[in-house]
């Protein structure tokens, strides 16, 4: 019996009588969970089924300890299945997936400004004891670290490897990358904070008005470095809308200092790498081509 089957029993069995209404799982390669909307005497929800043990732990974690810093603007936890399938049902956040909405430049700006106000209370809500993924009771996972240096410049370290071992980089590119792994000494001193670790229009939602109505999707959350939360930005609009950017930190309110302005070189590097490697090994060759392009752009700032 498939995952999804078992996993709407379990769900019956703690929501009552439920119906699914459609199919929201990921159909591109390496996506590690399938969801459902359902409808439950509750009212709608999301069924989500994982098939990594760490990101579910991630996300029962998080929804657990810290997506409530959102109040009202991220999904509520109902129900947890613990055993196989690993699973999780989430109340519904109504709106619309900001990337699929038709927005004017004002609204979008406001929308970016919303989260970025939005944010600053997840990475003031606590100082971890470690960086990386914990368990769901909050634990850390063997190998985390302890250092904000050593945990960047180990996850970047693993990227830049296996890039150089499949030859998926040119000698230009490789020298931009190293060029950004040489300023990891900027996170000196950095603690971990929770970060959500892809906060971006995919996972933002806005209501009818155009207004910003929340975040969802929790399942790459962990402790990391601030920068973490301010990268990863579909259709690389640090490149192409710097008013958005500038609109995301007028609301976080905190201003990029020197040291912060270099680590976020780095996680833009990082993150380019990270598209070259994946598009690649998944078929996804225009994710691939804005990596390299991104990296083209980084070469005249680093």
């Amino acid at each position: 019996m498939p995952k999804t089957d078992k996993s709407l029993d379990w769900c019956m069995s703690v929501l009552g009588p439920v119906e699914v209404m459609s199919d929201h799982s990921k159909a591109h390669g390496g996506h590690e969970s399938a969801t459902r909307r359902l409808h439950s005497p509750a009212g709608f929800c999301y069924l989500k089924v994982h098939h990594s043990r760490s990101h579910w732990h991630n996300e029962v974690h998080a929804y657990n300890r810290w997506a409530g810093s959102f109040g009202d603007f991220a999904p509520k936890l109902l129900a947890v299945h613990d055993k196989e399938p690993l699973a999780l049902v989430v109340s519904e956040l109504p709106g619309q997936i900001v990337e699929h909405a038709q927005l004017t430049p004002s609204q979008e700006r406001a929308v970016w400004r919303a989260a970025g106000a939005a944010l600053i209370g997840l990475h003031d809500l606590a100082t971890g004891q470690f960086f990386g993924p914990c368990l769901r009771d909050g634990t850390y996972v063997e190998g985390s670290a302890q250092n904000a240096r050593e945990h960047v410049s180990k996850r970047f370290k693993r990227q830049i490897e296996r890039a150089i071992h499949s030859g998926y980089v040119s000698d230009d590119e490789l020298v931009t990358v190293h060029a950004a792994y040489n300023l990891i000494p900027a996170f000196q001193g950095e603690r971990p904070v929770p970060c959500h670790r892809d906060y971006c229009t995919a996972n933002w939602l806005v209501d009818e008005d155009g207004t910003w109505a929340g975040v969802i999707d929790f399942e790459f959350a962990c402790w990391d470095v601030r920068v973490a939360d301010f990268s990863r930005y579909p259709e690389w609009s640090w490149i192409s809308r710097p008013d958005l950017i500038d609109a995301f930190f007028q609301g976080y309110g905190r201003p990029l200092t020197p040291a912060k302005e270099q680590q976020l070189l780095v996680a833009h590097a990082e993150y380019a790498l990270g598209a070259i490697l994946w598009g690649h090994e998944h078929a996804f060759y225009g994710f691939e081509q804005e990596g390299r392009e991104s990296l083209a752009h980084l070469a005249s700032l680093i």
